[in-house]
């Protein structure tokens, strides 16, 4: 390997990103012409680099060199890394749903070489699940990223793995059953922890958010820690917006969420930046402002194909007299308790209570699978993806459906 390469990585590793991505350049530059398989891993490298720091324009012009000459070279290997850097970009800037086949296909490809790209594709494909709202699928690829950690296998991106895991946990269990996680994750501030606030511009606000109920004093910690990974960086403009984005949580700062918003380049971490900048501006009293932010939101949400995200926007937006029928709102109609069929209304009552599966069939005298498949057609009318979420708007879905009928 080229020893500019080597030092990359090492460079990348300690979170020195701007030098980890200068001497990647370098490394490429001595092969523009792709003639050479270190110079393809070089420019491969640099590629993913560029995409994680969501640095857009450079990344379209590396990879318009990079593509015909792994087509031109032909090892399998490097086209599956090909595919991987091309998924992640697809997912970034359009949603992960874009790249369900690609990542797949990555996880079936042969050959300990892409197991680094395999583990990888793990994670995308448990996030694309994630943010669909399909959490029952999003669980089975969690289980089997823990499963192939637990074999000794080491290539996962540990920051991104590790806040995915974080984030399905707490959509399917509730905050209480990652607190302690997410705790871990924090006050260890080793390298895991360093990695995710390097790499995913909307974990720092995601991790101040959780916290902030609990200990603001930690709260404060993260928004410090991520400005502190930003600087050591070289201060990329996506880790300036995620350091921006924490700090405007912790001090209520709406100027802070605004350039956050404004500055990502990430269309997920950008839409929740404005979410966070409605919910803000409607506990201080400014509804129509909230209501301009929590819209731009939404239409983020839209773009990327995050059906989770988006339905818990329209009910934010809904509390605050805005419901909506246009289609560019819409990926599903917007429905209540009245949509829902006697069966559904009282195993969601139930369920809502906190009774299992079992106990709610007990009460209502049929089976525990009728009960899960009324379930999952509750959540899918009701644009929710969890019981736990389901126990939060059930009083609410009430009050709603009582307005309807005056």
């Amino acid at each position: 390997m080229d020893w500019r390469l080597k030092s990359s990585h090492e460079r990348w590793l300690e979170g020195n990103l701007s030098p980890a991505v200068r001497l990647a350049r370098q490394a490429a530059s001595h092969d523009r012409d792709g003639t050479s398989e270190a110079g393809v891993e070089a420019e491969l490298w640099l590629a993913l680099m560029l995409i994680r720091l969501r640095h857009h324009d450079e990344f379209d012009r590396t990879m318009a060199g990079v593509e015909p000459a792994v087509a031109r070279i032909g090892k399998s290997d490097q086209e599956i890394k090909l595919k991987l850097v091309q998924a992640l970009s697809q997912g970034i800037r359009g949603g992960f749903s874009n790249v369900t086949e690609q990542a797949r296909y990555i996880v079936d490809a042969p050959g300990e070489a892409v197991e680094g790209c395999r583990s990888f594709a793990w994670v995308i494909l448990a996030l694309e699940a994630l943010r669909r709202g399909d959490l029952r699928t999003a669980g089975d690829y969690a289980r089997r990223m823990s499963a192939e950690s637990v074999l000794g296998n080491s290539r996962f991106p540990r920051g991104l793995t590790a806040w995915t895991l974080v984030q399905i946990e707490e959509a399917t269990h509730g905050p209480e059953a990652v607190a302690y996680m997410v705790e871990r994750l924090i006050s260890t501030g080793g390298w895991i922890y360093q990695d995710l606030l390097s790499t995913e511009p909307g974990s720092a606000a995601w991790l101040v958010r959780f916290m902030m109920p609990r200990d603001d004093t930690t709260a404060q910690a993260i928004a410090t820690a991520a400005r502190g990974v930003c600087e050591r960086g070289g201060d990329p403009p996506v880790l300036d917006a995620a350091a921006c984005h924490a700090e405007g949580l912790v001090r209520h700062s709406a100027a802070d969420l605004l350039f956050a918003a404004t500055h990502y380049g990430d269309p997920w971490a950008a839409a929740s930046a404005r979410e966070d900048l409605g919910v803000m501006l409607a506990g201080h009293g400014a509804p129509a402002q909230a209501i301009a932010a929590l819209e731009h939101a939404l239409t983020g949400y839209l773009a990327v194909q995050s059906s989770r995200d988006a339905a818990r926007l329209k009910r934010r937006l809904h509390r605050l007299g805005r419901t909506y029928h246009h289609a560019r709102w819409s990926e599903e109609s917007d429905v209540g308790i009245r949509d829902l069929t006697k069966t559904e209304i009282a195993v969601a009552e139930l369920v809502a209570q906190g009774l299992s599966n079992t106990q709610a069939a007990g009460q209502l005298f049929i089976s525990r699978h009728t009960v899960a498949y009324h379930l999952r057609s509750i959540f899918r009318k009701l644009q929710l993806t969890s019981r736990v979420e389901l126990a939060r708007t059930w009083t609410e879905l009430h009050r709603e459906a009582k307005q309807q009928s005056v």
